[in-house]
């Protein structure tokens, strides 16, 4: 990062930080206590509301129980039941009871009617005198209103012109002796409720009703009756107003709550009217009470802007005051590190800056010095000279690299570099790559050689060193190496020692390397247990082609031994030349122990199918016998196993020549075949060897 950024965070981290974090702080508390301030007074509101509507039932139970304790009514109702009764609507009595009702009807608008029922459903006194003596068809369900829930029904439409809903109170009427006589019925409208309701100074985001113990809900304007169920602002809040129409010992008569989704979100309010276990509701749009809320801190926002801005402005005219110095230095390193060594610092002040200038000056120029001192020993060198990067993540090639690869390798990124396009031959694929991954990861140094595909196709000896390079905290930040091109002096040695190794006429190889050979072939068939064989050939009448046809007769038959063995062998294992007629093959991996004696045959039929002599023109066939052990059971050693195949070639010899058998072992041996090809013997030699 630069230093101007790292100043310019650093004020920032200072000065404007701490402006944000107080606005953000103050304008997320203004907001949580406005709108707890909100919800606040919407609670208070709600419940003051559903004690003017208990205080208005109270006056109405308590009109309703006052008329039916009047000894007035007592009387008469106790007279209604006899059964000679007859309503005497010209009597004193009568006349004093229903005018006591008109007095009860002035006291409050909304009771529309009050009437007076026997035991038997009859109307025995009404406001209206159209009533009296009527039968009540309902007056059962009357009866039980006036023992329940304090008089008090649910809402219900009233039926008439008006069609408002109503709501009755009923009290029952007892005699002295407490023996039911009958109820008083005072029906009521719902003006005056509606009134109260709307007396609510709610926020135009909330709305307000009144719920009965149905959960019947009564709204200003009144509109429709209808269930909280069937109400877009309350039927989502529905287990809510379960609670508050059933609640328990243990749920509040009052509380509010939120419903909803985030942006849907909306609080419900609820308060309860003890008199007749009704409620008061209201429910208020969540988000458009938070916009309210955040106007309120809209105010502090607006100068903390203002500082902000003042606070920024100062900041980016300090930074570009303090960084002028700076961004001249960095100018003059791009320009050296676009190559222009000549650049200097010129900066004309008496502070830092101008010391550091005159430092990068000098060092630059010892810089210099060195560059080209390194760029002579890389260019005169035969050797290609490689370096990789950790910090650019690219490859650096000297340009020699051209002159033995016949194409120029860019300064690429690792992935992509010569490192892993190079033709490396495939046995040696393994053991490059892991060498290059270990001094990429944890290795210190690298040397190894490797067969690589030279601009002409055939593959060259080359080797590679490298070493690595760490900085100050130990974190590598380079390799450095070197390619070497090793072709002659390799594959003089290899000569050298393929000579060492191999028969001088067969090319196999010789009696030693088969046996050096052989003996690695045992360690490592005991290692992986793997089933490996080792085959014993000798010739039968070798001695005819040499008396009949002359020893390069003889020599152009081992030749072909030896070609046949080759191929057989390719992939499978190695073969050697043990001496004179003999020969030797090693095969590895085997799958069955029948897999030895197919091949064994394969190799005496190809030798009985003979070959055509250069020397003599003549196509001689060649016969043999195959002695065949394994290696993990038939000795120790190798001079044991070739023993037992040797053993079992010469049971060969005396029974018949020119098939193939099994040295003994301890373990199953494989069935052999019924008879020999080419007209050649049965083979019942297994068990006998």
């Amino acid at each position: 990062m630069k230093v101007k950024f790292k100043l310019l965070v650093f004020i920032l981290l200072l000065a404007v930080v701490p402006i944000i974090i107080v606005n953000v702080y103050s304008s997320v508390r203004m907001n949580r206590n406005s709108m707890e301030l909100i919800s606040a007074a919407t609670a208070g509101i709600v419940a003051n509301q559903a004690d003017n509507v208990n205080f208005y039932f109270e006056e109405a139970v308590a009109s309703a129980k006052n008329l039916a304790l009047s000894e007035n009514v007592r009387n008469y109702t106790r007279e209604s039941n006899e059964e000679d009764f007859d309503i005497p609507e010209e009597s004193d009595k009568y006349k004093e009871i229903t005018g006591g009702f008109s007095a009860i009807e002035a006291n409050d608008a909304a009771l529309q009617k009050i009437m007076i029922i026997n035991n038997s459903g009859m109307i025995i006194a009404s406001t209206d005198s159209s009533d009296t003596g009527k039968r009540m068809s309902n007056y059962k369900g009357l009866f039980t209103l006036a023992q329940n829930n304090n008089g008090v029904s649910s809402f219900f439409m009233s039926g008439d012109e008006s069609d408002i809903p109503v709501f009755i109170v009923a009290k029952s009427v007892y005699s002295y002796d407490n023996v039911c006589q009958g109820i008083v019925y005072q029906l009521y409208n719902t003006n005056r409720l509606q009134e109260i309701i709307n007396s609510a100074k709610l926020d135009k985001y909330t709305t307000a009703a009144l719920m009965d113990t149905s959960g019947n809900l009564l709204e200003y304007p009144y509109k429709t009756l209808r269930s909280y169920t069937e109400s877009d602002n309350y039927k989502p809040a529905s287990n809510l107003l379960l609670k508050a129409i059933n609640p328990t010992e243990n749920d509040p008569s009052d509380f509010s709550s939120e419903f909803g989704s985030d942006r849907g979100a909306r609080i419900l309010f609820v308060s309860a009217v003890p008199s007749c276990h009704w409620t008061m509701l209201a429910v208020a749009d969540k988000v458009s009470l938070q916009r309210v809320a955040d106007r309120s801190g809209q105010s502090i926002r607006n100068v903390s802007i203002i500082v902000l801005i003042v606070a920024c402005i100062l900041t980016f005219a300090f930074i570009y005051w303090f960084s002028k110095p700076i961004n001249e230095i960095m100018r003059i390193l791009q320009k050296k590190k676009k190559g222009d060594m000549y650049a200097r610092f010129d900066i004309k002040s008496s502070d830092e800056f101008s010391q550091i200038g005159n430092a990068f000056n000098t060092l630059f120029d010892d810089v210099f010095e060195s560059e080209q001192r390194y760029k002579t020993i890389v260019e005169i060198t035969n050797n290609i000279i490689f370096e990789i990067s950790f910090k650019k993540g690219t490859v650096f090639v000297s340009k020699n690299f051209n002159k033995k690869f016949s194409y120029r390798p860019k300064d690429d990124s690792m992935k992509e570099s010569f490192f892993y396009k190079i033709h490396v031959h495939k046995d040696d694929k393994e053991r490059y790559m892991n060498d290059l991954e270990r001094i990429l990861g944890p290795a210190n140094f690298m040397q190894g050689e490797y067969r690589v595909k030279s601009i002409y196709g055939d593959f060259i000896w080359i080797m590679i060193k490298a070493t690595k390079f760490y900085n100050r905290d130990e974190v590598p930040t380079k390799i450095v190496g070197v390619i070497m091109d090793i072709d002659k002096e390799k594959k003089s040695e290899m000569h050298l020692i393929q000579r060492a190794s191999n028969d001088a006429l067969t090319q196999l190889f010789n009696r030693e390397a088969f046996i050096k050979s052989l003996t690695a072939a045992i360690e490592e068939s005991a290692a992986k247990k793997s089933l490996d064989a080792m085959m014993f050939i000798d010739l039968d009448d070798f001695k005819f082609f040499n008396d009949q046809y002359g020893h390069a007769c003889g020599d152009e038959v081992l030749k072909f031994v030896a070609d046949t063995l080759k191929e057989i062998s390719f992939e499978r294992g190695f073969a050697g030349r043990f001496g004179g007629d003999e020969f030797v093959v090693c095969l590895t991996n085997l799958t069955l122990y029948g897999d030895s004696g197919k091949i064994a045959q394969e190799i005496i039929d190809i030798l009985g199918s003979g070959f055509t002599s250069e020397s003599t023109g003549l196509k001689l066939n060649v016969h043999c016998s195959v002695g065949i052990a394994f290696l993990r059971e038939s000795g120790k050693n190798a001079e044991e196993v070739i023993a037992a195949a040797d053993e079992a070639m010469y049971n060969i010899k005396k029974h018949g020549k020119s098939a193939y058998a099994y040295a003994k072992s301890p373990q199953k041996q494989p069935e052999p075949p019924s008879a020999k090809s080419d007209g050649g013997y049965v083979n019942e030699l297994s068990g006998l060897i």
